[in-house]
């Protein structure tokens, strides 16, 4: 896989990984904020930002897609990195460790869930997907149910510029990306249990969700922390899944306090 990445700044490496459905500049906030003390490497995943998609025949898993991340790393030359990776760039969390864990020192765990995703949801993710595999796009009434599911109530109802903006994005995603948004979304969502393998992470691990995170409530970060010796978990007031976009400046202060 060829990757399409941001890399700004100099000194520690941190690797951040985007929600689904978003691309590597949603990390524009921390980027500009830690360039200056941090070498910042966004990576935009298979058919997201300008990341190409992939064939059909690719294998495409969150483990195989982990390992590709991991050999990108490689290629830039880091010898140590802190990874921060939000909804699937957290579930690629365990296995970034499983495979690379000489190198990772820390991770950062957004808004996320590495159990397996409740099976009424997961159906309906599922025909959702089917939808959009079947006529080619979002259409506008689905569009119009994904949005807020990303965000605070209160972003929803206002329907801000960050609201808008995603909006827009769900109704022009090309199509030649839409094979594999459709199947990377049934492995994030038809995705096997891994909490078992939270109990072999050594290093410090920290879990941040937004307040009113819909489809990944604080609770399943609590969940998960307690699985790990040497982790915390903080909420992200008035924030809901892209909970670093919504309040940018509490989830900077505390990455500044941890990395």
């Amino acid at each position: 896989m060829k990757f399409s990445y941001i890399d700004e700044g100099k000194g520690k490496a941190v690797v951040f990984i985007h929600s689904y459905l978003w691309d590597k500049e949603m990390w524009r906030p921390q980027i500009d904020f830690l360039k200056n003390d941090y070498r910042c490497i966004s990576i935009d995943l298979p058919a997201h930002g300008s990341s190409m998609p992939i064939s059909n025949e690719e294998e495409i898993s969150l483990k195989s897609l982990a390992s590709e991340v991991v050999s990108f790393i490689k290629t830039l030359g880091i010898d140590e990195y802190i990874y921060v990776g939000l909804s699937v760039g957290g579930m690629l969390a365990p296995y970034i460790y499983e495979l690379d864990k000489e190198k990772v020192k820390k991770l950062v765990i957004m808004d996320s869930y590495v159990g397996s995703e409740p099976l009424e949801t997961k159906n309906l993710y599922f025909s959702m997907l089917d939808t959009i595999k079947s006529v080619g796009h979002i259409p506008q009434p689905m569009a119009e149910k994904i949005a807020p599911i990303f965000f605070s109530p209160e972003t929803s109802k206002n329907k801000t510029e960050l609201y808008n903006k995603f909006y827009n994005s769900l109704l022009n995603i090309e199509t030649k990306n839409i094979d594999t948004i459709v199947r990377l979304g049934k492995e994030i969502f038809g995705r096997e249990n891994i909490l078992e393998k939270l109990k072999d992470i050594s290093i410090p691990t920290y879990f941040l969700t937004g307040e009113y995170d819909i489809p990944r409530p604080f609770y399943e970060s609590q969940e998960m922390s307690t699985l790990i010796k040497n982790s915390e978990v903080f909420k992200i007031q008035n924030a809901g899944h892209i909970s670093n976009l919504e309040n940018p400046d509490e989830v900077n202060k505390i990455l500044k306090s941890i990395l």
